[in-house]
């Protein structure tokens, strides 16, 4: 049970690793703006709605697809915490 809990934690520095993956070499924790900064662009969206609901088991609607939702580090916590993934 701890793992699992532990699975559906994710630390900071786990988003920042999972956004790495998808774009490596980027500045996300200092970013206001993912999308408007052109860190991620829409493909990149896509895949990190699909990483991340992979990772800690969380379904995000398609409604809540949104480049808004996924615009930088809190608003990201902020979608998780919704699906109850706590940073």
């Amino acid at each position: 049970m701890r793992a699992e809990t532990a699975l559906r934690e994710p630390s900071m520095d786990q988003l920042i690793a999972i956004l790495n993956e998808i774009r490596p070499g980027q500045n996300f924790s200092g970013a206001e703006n993912f999308f408007d900064q052109g860190l991620l662009d829409s493909l990149d969206l896509t895949a990190l709605v699909a990483e991340l609901e992979s990772r800690y088991g969380v379904f995000i609607d398609v409604d809540e697809i949104v480049a808004d939702n996924f615009r930088n580090l809190a608003a990201i916590k902020t979608i998780l915490a919704r699906k109850g993934v706590n940073l």
